[in-house]
């Protein structure tokens, strides 16, 4: 099912997650945790949007933890997640 609003959030993630990756942790941890809050949804019947949620919300885990470890596998889970939630609504 297609919705605009959720097309925007999605589009919107995407490209905060691409650009946070390269700020400063402060702003980082602060644009990840309003991501995290923001993708979060109620149903489980948006598969996409779950499975985007959940990368969103390990990677503010792993980085509020330990924002000088390699983060690489999370940054690019939680990209990838919300590449695949952002096309499936088109």
């Amino acid at each position: 099912m297609y919705y605009v609003a959720d097309k925007q959030i999605a589009d919107r993630a995407l490209t905060e997650l691409r650009t946070a990756r390269f700020g400063e942790r402060t702003g980082t941890l602060a644009c990840l945790l309003r991501l995290r809050n923001e993708v979060a949804c109620a149903g489980a019947d948006d598969y996409p949007r779950m499975e985007a949620w959940v990368s969103i919300r390990k990677l503010y885990d792993a980085f509020r933890a330990a924002p000088d470890c390699n983060l690489n596998a999370f940054w690019q889970d939680a990209v990838t997640k919300t590449l695949a939630w952002a096309k499936s609504l088109r």
